[in-house]
Formats: C-alpha cells, structure tokens, sequence
C-alpha cells in the first residue's frame, strides 16, 4: 500500500510539474499568474505536509475569501471611476453647449449619449477597460479556487484514509 501511495504521489507531481505554463506567460496579468502560484502551493499535498494541510485547511479558505473580498471591492472601485470619467465628460459637454440649450430634456439624453461616445474613445477608459477585464479573470479564478478549496478537505480525508491502509 505505502508503494501505492506513493506512485500516486509521484503521478499527481509529475502532472503539476507538466503543466508548462510558458505559453501564457506575457498573456495573463501579472497579479494572475501570483495568484495561481499561491493556489497551487496551498493546494499541494503529500505525506510529508498532509498533517499541516489539515490543520491550515480553514486558514487557506479563509484567506481566499479574502483576496475574493478585495478584488471585488477593487473591480468596484475601478467601475465608479469610469462613471466619475464619464461624468466629467458630461460636465464639460454641458459646458460647451449651455448657450444652445433649449429643450433641457433632450439635450441630456444627447450629451450623455455623446459622453459615452467620447468615453469610449478616451485612452483613459480604454485603460481602465482593459484592468476591468483583467480583473473579471482574476475575480473567475478566485471564486473558482474556492470552490476547489471547498472539497479539499475531503481530499485530506480521502489521503489519510490511504496511509491508514498503507500502514495495515
């Protein structure tokens, strides 16, 4: 049995060592590609940690819960800056065209539509655009690390089942 659990030891390794990972190096953002290097060090188990894994197992959650937290507090930021954006584009639209207003009504749904317009086009929205899908990304990992998390401790449980047969 200790032969058994070894191989798959040495099998479940071996696949993390394979998954080469150079040819999404310059495509994933930076904070990504830390975050999946975290979760694969939370997640690695073997019979030298299994006793430490079982014991962090509430901390590591607990801890993924958090960076979920952040992000999304920070996604949210990131989305209220690009209405205060859009808003000053607005602002300076109105502005410019306050003599020749005559009809308050449609000449707001006109500005706004030609704010966004400009907005669209602004260097800084696109800037802005692009962390927000970066973001979503990380957000989708994360939530996805969770749920892994959520069944690691089965795969504790189910590991320490195997050393107990191993050790009959």
């Amino acid at each position: 049995m200790v032969i058994m659990m070894n191989y798959y030891l040495i099998i479940v390794e071996r696949k993390i060592n394979q998954m080469n990972r150079d040819h999404v190096k310059d495509i994933l953002p930076e904070k990504l590609e830390n975050y999946m290097k975290e979760f694969e060090e939370d997640m690695k188990l073997n019979e030298d940690n299994i006793h430490d894994k079982s014991m962090q197992r509430s901390a590591i959650a607990a801890k993924w819960a958090r960076y979920c937290f952040e992000e999304e507090r920070f996604k949210k930021k990131m989305t209220e800056s690009v209405e205060q954006l859009k808003e000053a584009i607005c602002q300076k639209l109105y502005e410019k065209k306050k003599d020749s207003i005559v009809n308050l009504k449609t000449t707001d749904i006109a500005i706004k539509l030609e704010a966004e317009k400009h907005l669209k086009k602004s260097s800084q929205y696109l800037k802005i655009k692009d962390e927000l899908d970066n973001q979503d990304d990380i957000i989708r990992f994360i939530m996805e690390a969770k749920q892994i998390i959520s069944g690691f401790g089965f795969d504790i449980k189910n590991s320490i089942e195997v050393l107990k047969l191993e050790n009959i």
